[in-house]
Formats: C-alpha cells, sequence, structure tokens
C-alpha cells in the first residue's frame, strides 16, 4: 500500500494470490492509515488496483476482507471521500460493479479500466469534497487530461 501522494492511497494487488499474513497486515495498515486521517481531520480516496491479479482470493481471503469492510464501515466514511476499483478486464469489472450493487461500498466507488483515469476522478472527487491536493497530484492530472484530449 502507498501513501506517498496523500490523499491518494494506492493498493495494488500482485499476479498471485498474497498469504493470508499479508493481506491481514495490509488490513491493519489501511485501518491505521484511515484512523490517521480522521484524527488529522483529512480524508484520503482509496484506490484498489487489480490490473496484475491473476488469481481469485481464496473464498477465506474474501470472507475476512468482507467482515474487515462490515466492521470499518463507519471509519471508512469518515476517512474518505471515495474510492476507485481499478479492472482493466470489461468482464470482470463488470462483475465486481455487480457486488457493489448487492453490497454497496460507505462511500462512492467507481470502476475504471485504468490507473490513471482512477487518480483523476479521485483528484476530482477530493477537490470537490475541498481536500487539499499536492502539486504533484496537480501536475500529474494536468497531464493526464493533455493525453486524454490528444487522443
Amino acid at each position: 500500500m502507498e501513501t506517498v501522494d496523500w490523499p491518494i492511497v494506492l493498493m495494488e494487488f500482485p499476479e498471485q494470490r498474497v498469504p493470508d499474513a499479508a493481506l491481514h497486515a495490509l488490513l491493519d495498515h489501511l485501518e491505521a492509515v484511515e484512523r490517521e486521517a480522521v484524527k488529522a481531520r483529512e480524508k484520503g480516496f482509496f484506490i484498489t488496483d487489480l490490473t496484475r491479479m491473476r488469481e481469485i482470493a481464496p473464498a477465506s481471503q474474501r470472507k475476512c476482507v468482507g467482515e474487515w469492510l462490515a466492521r470499518t464501515s463507519p471509519l471508512q466514511r469518515a476517512a474518505g471521500v471515495g474510492g476507485a476499483n481499478v479492472t482493466p478486464s470489461p468482464i470482470l469489472r463488470g462483475v465486481i460493479t455487480a457486488i457493489f450493487w448487492i453490497k454497496p461500498s460507505p462511500t462512492p466507488t467507481i470502476f475504471v479500466a485504468t490507473r490513471n483515469e482512477a487518480i483523476f476522478r479521485g483528484i476530482e472527487m477530493l477537490e470537490a469534497a475541498g481536500e487539499p491536493i499536492s502539486v504533484r497530484l496537480k501536475e500529474m492530472r494536468e497531464a493526464t487530461r493533455k493525453v486524454a484530449e490528444s487522443a
């Protein structure tokens, strides 16, 4: 998990399944970041990038994440303006979107094909919420905008 571009938080899943201990450590760290944001009266935008993922997490890990999401829902609302799921596959993106229809996220969540799109939309949501944006993120937004306009 990366917080170097706070208030953008990036979680990138690897190609292979992660050990249970690594998943628990990620969730603990994410919860700590959210608690720190609330303490500082700041909000973030949380990106989950599944681009490299080639193996679906086992049922035990999906259950663990589901329970964590339910337990931390109030914290997620307090610490975030929203989030994005990055999934290049339109089919998988559709499946994930449908899951969120059944079990909505506590904050607005978008489903996109690229990390750049997630960052661009996250910056828009953060600015709309009045959260400060770093110079680096503003530069990334402008570069992304120029690439989109030239396409």
